[in-house]
């Protein structure tokens, strides 16, 4: 069961032609809730993740 307030996400990782790809799914439980980034760069997929967890906080900036 998922609270109103809470988010899923789901972070995968791989090695592709050299290079790391970061995808990360979240999302409620409403309909059409999915947000997907895909990263190559750590940092950028770490300020993401912080943004989406804002989000839960009621800080949102994405």
């Amino acid at each position: 069961m998922i609270d109103d307030d809470s988010k899923v996400i789901v972070i995968r990782a791989w090695r592709d032609g050299g290079r790391m790809l970061i995808r990360v799914l979240a999302g409620t439980g409403e309909p059409n809730s999915a947000q997907e980034w895909v990263f190559t760069d750590i940092d950028a997929m770490v300020a993401c993740i912080a943004e989406v967890l804002g989000t839960v906080r009621g800080k949102t900036k994405c």
